[in-house]
């Protein structure tokens, strides 16, 4: 487990979760101005979707390469 903090990989998935939270915070302020059309409201919900699924496979990555699984950290905690 050591090595994960070694890898890129573990740093793109921090970065992009950083990302990710920036984004949602983002979109709650302008959430009236980001989805004044049904068009705006179609792609900013599959742009979600897109992210969200690399996000998860970065997850899925980091479990299969460093047997690094948060939720499973954090049942045996309790």
């Amino acid at each position: 487990m050591n090595e994960l903090y070694k890898s890129p990989t573990f740093y793109a998935h921090v970065i992009n979760g950083f990302l990710l939270l920036f984004a949602f915070i983002f979109l709650l302020q302008n959430y009236s101005e980001v989805t004044s059309t049904p068009y705006k409201t179609i792609v900013l919900t599959l742009l979600f979707a897109l992210v969200i699924a690399i996000h998860g496979l970065s997850h899925l990555a980091l479990q299969v390469y460093f047997n690094y699984n948060p939720i499973v950290d954090i049942l045996k905690k309790d």
